[in-house]
């Protein structure tokens, strides 16, 4: 029984912009891994979030006027054709309002299946 073929890599010339090799992103994925695993060992923060870095405790809310370019761009991408992904505060925000933005909530949500941004 002979050992089994090693897969071939492409040449580098081949390769294209945006070719990401598997080995990227395992090493990714560690990374993420070990600082998951350092979080768990640091002093939680006061809003109780173990790691500052992905922790958004701390942002101030949306003001009205970020609401309405919110509102006015996801209006303006859907007049284009396309549905736009809008961060989930934001949709959260808007379906507070009411009337019309709570529609454009409602279409908003529906629209991206739920995805969070």
């Amino acid at each position: 029984m002979s050992p089994p073929e090693r897969e071939k890599r492409p040449p580098t010339e081949a390769l294209s912009p945006d070719y990401t090799s598997k080995a990227h992103c395992t090493s990714v994925a560690r990374q993420l891994r070990r600082r998951r695993a350092a979080s768990w060992r640091l002093v939680p923060l006061d809003c109780g979030c173990r790691d500052p870095w992905p922790c958004r405790c701390t942002q101030p809310p949306l003001t009205d006027c970020q609401l309405d370019g919110w509102r006015d761009a996801a209006q303006h991408v859907l007049d284009e054709g396309y549905m736009p992904l809008v961060p989930l505060e934001v949709r959260r925000a808007l379906w507070r309002r009411e009337g019309t933005d709570r529609r454009l909530a409602e279409l908003l949500h529906r629209g991206c299946g739920g995805a969070v941004a």
